[in-house]
Protein backbone atom coordinates (compact mmCIF):
# COMPACT_ATOMS: atom_id res chain seq x y z
CA UNK A 1 0.00 0.00 0.00
CA UNK A 2 1.25 3.51 -0.80
CA UNK A 3 0.93 6.41 1.56
CA UNK A 4 0.90 9.88 0.01
CA UNK A 5 2.03 12.94 1.93
CA UNK A 6 1.81 16.50 0.72
CA UNK A 7 4.92 18.65 0.99
CA UNK A 8 4.75 22.42 0.77
CA UNK A 9 7.19 24.32 -1.44
CA UNK A 10 8.73 26.10 1.55
CA UNK A 11 9.40 22.81 3.33
CA UNK A 12 10.93 21.27 0.23
CA UNK A 13 13.40 24.11 -0.32
CA UNK A 14 14.53 24.14 3.30
CA UNK A 15 14.92 20.35 3.22
CA UNK A 16 17.08 20.52 0.09
CA UNK A 17 19.32 23.21 1.58
CA UNK A 18 19.93 21.31 4.80
CA UNK A 19 20.32 17.91 3.16
CA UNK A 20 22.92 18.86 0.56
CA UNK A 21 25.69 21.26 1.57
CA UNK A 22 27.53 23.16 -1.16
CA UNK A 23 30.72 21.03 -1.05
CA UNK A 24 28.90 17.74 -1.46
CA UNK A 25 26.96 18.91 -4.50
CA UNK A 26 30.21 19.73 -6.31
CA UNK A 27 31.65 16.31 -5.48
CA UNK A 28 28.37 14.75 -6.42
CA UNK A 29 28.38 16.45 -9.83
CA UNK A 30 31.94 15.29 -10.46
CA UNK A 31 31.03 11.77 -9.41
CA UNK A 32 27.90 11.80 -11.54
CA UNK A 33 29.92 12.88 -14.58
CA UNK A 34 32.40 10.07 -14.08
CA UNK A 35 29.57 7.63 -13.42
CA UNK A 36 27.71 8.76 -16.52
CA UNK A 37 30.87 8.26 -18.57
CA UNK A 38 31.26 4.76 -17.22
CA UNK A 39 27.57 4.11 -17.84
CA UNK A 40 28.06 5.24 -21.43
CA UNK A 41 31.05 2.96 -21.77
CA UNK A 42 29.02 0.05 -20.38
CA UNK A 43 26.14 0.70 -22.76
CA UNK A 44 28.48 1.09 -25.75
CA UNK A 45 29.71 -2.49 -25.83
CA UNK A 46 30.60 -3.23 -29.45
CA UNK A 47 30.98 -6.96 -28.89
CA UNK A 48 27.42 -7.35 -27.63
CA UNK A 49 25.85 -4.89 -30.08
CA UNK A 50 23.42 -6.53 -32.47
CA UNK A 51 22.48 -5.59 -35.99
CA UNK A 52 19.07 -4.47 -34.75
CA UNK A 53 20.74 -2.04 -32.34
CA UNK A 54 22.70 -0.52 -35.20
CA UNK A 55 19.61 -0.17 -37.41
CA UNK A 56 17.71 1.50 -34.55
CA UNK A 57 20.62 3.90 -34.10
CA UNK A 58 20.38 4.83 -37.80
CA UNK A 59 16.83 6.00 -37.19
CA UNK A 60 18.15 9.23 -35.71
CA UNK A 61 20.36 9.92 -38.74
CA UNK A 62 17.70 9.57 -41.47
CA UNK A 63 15.16 12.42 -41.64
CA UNK A 64 11.46 11.54 -41.16
CA UNK A 65 10.53 12.40 -44.77
CA UNK A 66 13.10 9.97 -46.14
CA UNK A 67 12.05 7.35 -43.59
CA UNK A 68 8.46 7.51 -44.84
CA UNK A 69 9.67 7.19 -48.44
CA UNK A 70 11.81 4.18 -47.55
CA UNK A 71 8.93 2.55 -45.71
CA UNK A 72 6.54 3.13 -48.62
CA UNK A 73 9.02 1.67 -51.12
CA UNK A 74 9.63 -1.33 -48.86
CA UNK A 75 5.91 -1.97 -48.40
CA UNK A 76 5.29 -1.66 -52.15
CA UNK A 77 8.08 -4.17 -52.83
CA UNK A 78 6.67 -6.50 -50.18
CA UNK A 79 3.19 -6.27 -51.73
CA UNK A 80 4.55 -7.00 -55.21
CA UNK A 81 6.59 -9.97 -54.02
CA UNK A 82 3.65 -11.38 -52.06
CA UNK A 83 1.35 -10.96 -55.04
CA UNK A 84 3.88 -12.62 -57.35
CA UNK A 85 4.29 -15.58 -55.02
CA UNK A 86 0.53 -16.01 -54.71
CA UNK A 87 -0.02 -15.82 -58.48
CA UNK A 88 2.81 -18.28 -59.19
CA UNK A 89 1.39 -20.66 -56.60
CA UNK A 90 -2.03 -20.47 -58.25
CA UNK A 91 -0.47 -21.08 -61.68
CA UNK A 92 1.51 -24.05 -60.38
CA UNK A 93 -1.63 -25.52 -58.80
CA UNK A 94 -3.55 -25.14 -62.08
CA UNK A 95 -0.80 -26.78 -64.11
CA UNK A 96 -0.33 -29.75 -61.80
CA UNK A 97 -4.04 -30.44 -61.40
CA UNK A 98 -4.55 -30.18 -65.19
CA UNK A 99 -1.65 -32.53 -65.79
CA UNK A 100 -3.08 -35.03 -63.34
CA UNK A 101 -6.62 -34.84 -64.70
CA UNK A 102 -5.61 -35.02 -68.37
CA UNK A 103 -2.23 -36.72 -68.38
CA UNK A 104 -2.87 -39.74 -66.20
CA UNK A 105 -5.87 -41.08 -68.18
CA UNK A 106 -4.04 -40.38 -71.44
CA UNK A 107 -0.94 -42.26 -70.30
CA UNK A 108 -3.08 -45.19 -69.14
CA UNK A 109 -4.82 -45.33 -72.54
CA UNK A 110 -1.47 -45.24 -74.37
CA UNK A 111 -0.14 -48.00 -72.13
CA UNK A 112 -3.20 -50.19 -72.80
CA UNK A 113 -2.88 -49.64 -76.57
CA UNK A 114 0.81 -50.55 -76.47
CA UNK A 115 0.05 -53.76 -74.56
CA UNK A 116 -2.65 -54.68 -77.10
CA UNK A 117 -0.22 -54.16 -80.01
CA UNK A 118 2.40 -56.30 -78.30
CA UNK A 119 -0.15 -59.05 -77.73
CA UNK A 120 -1.10 -58.98 -81.44
CA UNK A 121 2.56 -59.24 -82.47
CA UNK A 122 3.03 -62.12 -80.07
CA UNK A 123 -0.02 -63.91 -81.50
CA UNK A 124 1.33 -63.44 -85.04
CA UNK A 125 4.70 -64.86 -84.00
CA UNK A 126 3.03 -67.88 -82.43
CA UNK A 127 0.96 -68.40 -85.60
CA UNK A 128 4.03 -68.21 -87.83
CA UNK A 129 5.91 -70.57 -85.47
CA UNK A 130 3.09 -73.14 -85.76
CA UNK A 131 3.16 -72.83 -89.54
CA UNK A 132 6.90 -73.52 -89.60
CA UNK A 133 6.64 -76.52 -87.23
CA UNK A 134 3.71 -78.12 -89.08
CA UNK A 135 4.38 -77.56 -92.78
CA UNK A 136 1.85 -80.17 -93.86
CA UNK A 137 -1.05 -78.52 -92.16
CA UNK A 138 -3.95 -77.10 -94.05
CA UNK A 139 -3.13 -73.55 -93.07
CA UNK A 140 0.26 -73.78 -94.74
CA UNK A 141 -1.36 -74.99 -98.00
CA UNK A 142 -3.96 -72.27 -97.89
CA UNK A 143 -1.33 -69.60 -97.50
CA UNK A 144 0.68 -70.97 -100.40
CA UNK A 145 -2.40 -70.90 -102.64
CA UNK A 146 -3.10 -67.32 -101.66
CA UNK A 147 0.46 -66.31 -102.50
CA UNK A 148 0.28 -67.87 -105.95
Amino acid sequence: MVKLTQIDDETATTFEQTAQPQEKTENYSEESESESDSDFDDEFDIENETLLDRVVALKDIIPPSQRTQIVSVAETAKALITSGINKSGNLLWTLTSSALLLGVPLSLAILAETQLQEMEKEMQLQQSAQDVLAPGSENAFQKEEQKA
